[in-house]
């Protein structure tokens, strides 16, 4: 009888430590696998120097996208024009338009951009008036998105 329950106690203990295993090995496949940040910060660098061999070119009626560039670390940030004076100027002195910009910005980041929301990547926008002033500077964190 003894080494029946010696068997017994070892059998419990193995599938024990199977099951911790398994387990573990679940929730790791669970977690966000780990980002490196030399492979995003090229991959960005690549994707913005693409973009601004193409630039400038009107996006929209009053909207001219400059350039993007990148950096700090994993960020990418887009340069517009608001070639509309009185437009620009609309944005400047009204932080509901700009708030209402920002709600729009992250919805395009959360949902037209996954590249970026799965890597992390900050994205900054900065709008500048036909004169080259910033009147608003957005930045959008994926991890906003829900």
């Amino acid at each position: 009888m003894l080494g029946a329950k010696n068997l017994l106690a070892m059998l419990a203990l193995t599938l024990a430590l199977a099951v911790i295993f398994f387990t573990g090995r679940y929730y790791a496949g669970l977690r966000p696998a780990k980002v490196d940040l030399g492979e995003i910060s090229l991959a960005l660098e690549r994707e913005a120097e693409e973009l601004n061999a193409t630039l400038p070119e009107m996006v929209s009626e009053n909207v001219r996208l400059d350039k993007a560039t990148t950096g700090p670390g994993n960020a990418l940030t887009y340069f517009y024009t608001i070639v509309d004076d009185g437009e620009a100027q609309a944005i400047a002195a009204d932080i509901r338009k700009t708030d209402k910009l920002r709600t729009q910005l992250l919805q395009r980041v959360c949902t037209m951009m996954p590249d970026y929301r799965e890597r992390g990547t900050i994205v900054g926008y900065t709008l500048r008036n036909s004169a080259g002033s910033t009147i608003a500077e957005l930045s959008i964190n994926p991890r906003d998105c829900q």
